[in-house]
């Protein structure tokens, strides 16, 4: 979590505690240029879910995948795959991944622990890297 608001701080980008509106739990907002992080903490359920939610939405920011879901010009699948890669390539390194697998470290439930993110996150990693062999 450290890296991940290093990287908000050094490209100025607030993640603040804000109440959601329905079932939102966390958003990124760009506006004038600057955007911002805002994380509903009343329905995190984790630590390990905070992390994986500031990492996501600090991908929209930081690649500037942004969508209006009124607008179908900018498609919301492309910039949601563009943010969830760029949270795990900065959450779970490739080589440190390895290192933990040559390790012995095979579940997923203990890789998760390892990096501090969440069972399904986890597993999104473990296919972006070409390592799930589950289903």
């Amino acid at each position: 979590m450290n890296r991940l608001l290093r990287i908000a701080g050094e490209n100025d980008i607030p993640i603040v505690d804000m109440r959601l509106k329905g079932k939102e739990e966390a958003l990124s907002e760009s506006c004038g240029g600057r955007c911002i992080i805002a994380i509903d903490r009343r329905k995190v359920k984790s630590r390990r879910d905070y992390k994986v939610k500031a990492a996501h939405e600090l991908g929209h920011c930081i690649t500037g995948s942004f969508y209006d879901a009124s607008c179908p010009v900018v498609p919301r699948g492309r910039c949601e795959r563009r943010a969830e890669k760029w949270a795990v390539r900065n959450t779970v390194s490739p080589s440190e991944l390895k290192a933990s697998l040559k390790s012995g470290m095979t579940e997923v439930w203990e890789l998760a622990e390892h990096f501090g993110v969440t069972e399904e996150f986890m597993i999104k990693a473990l296919k972006y890297y070409g390592l799930w062999n589950g289903d």
